[in-house]
């Protein structure tokens, strides 16, 4: 085989890998997510024409930032979770398990921290199946603050109730856990089983 050949096949192979990426992956909606983000700033930057009380203004502005916040935990899982764990958070047995009622998900915030920073293998059993995935690692590829976005997303979705996840939490997971090389097992953070 030549190397323009081996070039051109390995182009291709690139290509399409990236394409397929891009559509499992929410690939598309970024530009709408934008818009709405667009939107939210511009109902951040207008003064409430009536309120004269910082107090009042306030809880405005917090509602807002949560808005904001949502908007970005959304935005991330449909980039970076959606394929594995689904649209509606169910997961795809049995590699992949639910967030939908997840105790994971929705207890101490420092395991999933940990999971969505340094990536998770090994066997968990939710609901009588068998899981066997690998997460993948997203240290290196996603900030804390859209780790806590879309970590506070899925806290608050699918059913979930949990508090918040600040960005201040994951940064200290982060400096904490900055010699963990390799995924946690679930027997390491103690999630193997029901």
């Amino acid at each position: 085989m030549t190397t323009q050949s081996t070039t051109t096949k390995t182009s291709a192979f690139v290509l399409f890998v990236g394409l397929l990426f891009a559509a499992g992956c929410g690939g598309g909606a970024e530009g709408a997510d934008q818009a709405a983000a667009d939107d939210t700033s511009s109902v951040a930057a207008a003064p409430a024409a009536d309120d004269t009380s910082s107090a009042a203004a306030a809880p405005a502005a917090d509602a807002v930032a949560d808005q904001a916040g949502s908007d970005e935990g959304e935005r991330v899982y449909g980039t970076v979770c959606v394929t594995c764990h689904q649209a509606d958070g169910a997961g795809i047995a049995p590699a992949f398990p639910p967030l939908a009622g997840s105790a994971v998900a929705t207890g101490d915030a420092e395991v999933p921290i940990k999971i969505v920073l340094s990536g998770l293998t090994g066997e968990m059993t939710r609901g009588g199946t068998t899981f066997n995935g690998m997460m993948t690692p997203w240290a290196s590829a996603l900030s804390d603050a859209e780790i806590a976005a879309v970590l506070t997303y899925v806290r608050s979705n699918f059913g979930n109730s949990a508090d918040a996840v600040t960005e201040a939490q994951v940064a200290g997971v982060r400096a904490a856990t900055s010699s963990q090389t390799a995924p946690y097992t679930t027997d390491e953070l103690g999630i193997a089983g029901e």
